[in-house]
């Protein structure tokens, strides 16, 4: 099972090495489609989310929700969908 800290973590090191402009204080408030602007963008953070974390991310399941919600929703809902796979 995955830790809602370890999700945030993992999205902190990728915007922090990606988007250096963007303050990573409130990350949590951030909503993923206001830094992610390109696909390729959101394949890199979602490659980058099951390096770091040991997981398989299906992005059909979680689809829209990648760009429209804020990183702490989408890490909320990664950390759901983890305990969902394990039960």
């Amino acid at each position: 099972m995955i830790d809602r800290q370890a999700v945030l973590d993992a999205i902190r090191q990728f915007v922090t090495a990606h988007f250096p402009a963007v303050p990573i204080d409130r990350l949590e408030a951030l909503r993923a489609g206001d830094v992610i602007q390109q696909s390729l963008e959101l394949v890199e953070l979602v490659l980058h989310l099951e390096e770091k974390l040991g997981i398989e991310i299906n992005i059909n399941e979680l689809g829209e929700s990648l760009v429209v919600q804020n990183f702490g929703a989408l890490a909320d809902e990664l950390v759901k969908s983890e305990a969902g796979k394990k039960g």
